[in-house]
């Protein structure tokens, strides 16, 4: 059946990448090696006959298109902020899938410990002030034993992705430039538009495992690697959590301990990326006044 489903149009499919042919053939080779991905950091004996699972993020379906058959026997929920990639889902994929629209905070309108499985490629490496409150959000959903699987951004790709000023300590040698001891979680273009793509957000694996860890069990945790092909061939990093029986909330999870010298050194390194990108930004502003002063004199000029 994936492969009959009609395609969304380019500029929804754009939405969840860049896509650098005349046609949308990257769109259905990225889904289909999601897909095979995540199958792959499923236990082994998984299957979806029976289960309920959700899509967290899902666009115009880039992965759910290839689980079609799947959702025969299955139960597959998508959602995601882009309301038009709803409901062009909506219109061309549903059923067999069940789609809605959320907002940029909690909560979902799914029942509590509904979900055998929820997946989120490529939004906890965007989303930055409601990280905890979704996490919170996710575990509520899940059932006993349930199954999440998220994509990151782990911190090496920082140096690829990011323009973050070096640690004068670094430079001098009074520090090991080990950037996962440097950042915890890092958010750079804090607050840009969702139509820019968001913020980036960079996670180092121990800080996920002191943050993450006290909501879920942590399977499998990789900084880089999940579905590289080009033209982002290192790929992203993955975990797969179980859900904790606990109780969780917000506070607890962005709790800082802070006599871990990991933490307040990730803080610093947050402090410098502001900096950067606060003169980034001063220079940039500096420019546009140039320019608005030089064509304010040329329009002077003409009038004259």
């Amino acid at each position: 059946m994936a492969v009959e489903a009609p395609l969304p149009p380019r500029e929804l499919a754009e939405r969840v990448g860049a896509l650098y042919g005349d046609d949308l053939v990257e769109y259905e080779e990225v889904g289909r090696t999601i897909r095979a991905e995540i199958l792959r950091e499923l236990p082994a004996d998984w299957t979806f006959e029976g289960k309920s699972v959700l899509d967290f993020g899902c666009g115009a379906g880039r992965t759910l298109r290839h689980l079609l058959d799947e959702a025969e026997s299955g139960t597959f929920y998508g959602c995601d902020i882009d309301a038009a990639s709803i409901a062009w889902l909506g219109s061309n994929l549903s059923p067999p899938l069940h789609v809605f629209a959320n907002g940029e905070e909690p909560p979902l309108p799914l029942e509590t410990g509904s979900l055998d499985l929820i997946w989120a490629i490529s939004v906890f490496t965007h989303v930055s002030d409601h990280w905890a409150d979704w996490l919170v959000e996710l575990h509520r959903l899940l059932r006993a034993d349930g199954f999440l699987l998220a994509t990151i951004l782990g911190p090496a790709l920082s140096d690829d992705w990011t323009e973050a000023s070096p640690d004068p300590r670094v430079v001098r040698g009074q520090l090991a430039p080990d950037l996962s001891e440097r950042i915890g979680m890092n958010v750079v273009h804090h607050g840009r538009s969702w139509d820019q793509g968001g913020s980036d957000v960079f996670l180092s694996q121990w800080w996920i495992e002191e943050h993450w860890g006290r909501a879920f069990d942590l399977l499998t945790l990789r900084e880089d690697g999940f579905a590289a092909i080009p033209p982002d061939w290192r790929g992203q990093g993955v975990v797969l959590a179980r859900k904790r029986p606990v109780e969780i909330t917000v506070e607890e999870l962005e709790r800082i301990d802070p006599g871990d010298a990991r933490e307040i050194e990730a803080l610093r390194h947050n402090i410098r990326q502001l900096h950067h990108e606060s003169q980034q930004a001063q220079a940039s502003a500096a420019w546009l006044e140039n320019e608005r002063a030089a064509l304010a004199e040329r329009l002077s000029e003409c009038s004259a």
